[in-house]
């Protein structure tokens, strides 16, 4: 089980929808995310989460 609560609407979205990169991996996502969204935005580096 991942608790997907501390991650950005707009992430938790895109793996509800299976719309994440290809390389990237959830569990890399849900390990010591970073409190601050834009700052997760930028750990996925995705330009359709900024």
């Amino acid at each position: 089980m991942v608790n997907l609560t501390t991650l950005a609407p707009d992430i938790v979205t895109a793996i509800m929808d299976d719309t994440l990169p290809d390389n990237i991996i959830l569990l890399n996502l849900v390990v010591d995310p970073p409190a601050l969204w834009e700052e997760q935005r930028e750990r996925i580096k995705c330009s359709s989460f900024t």
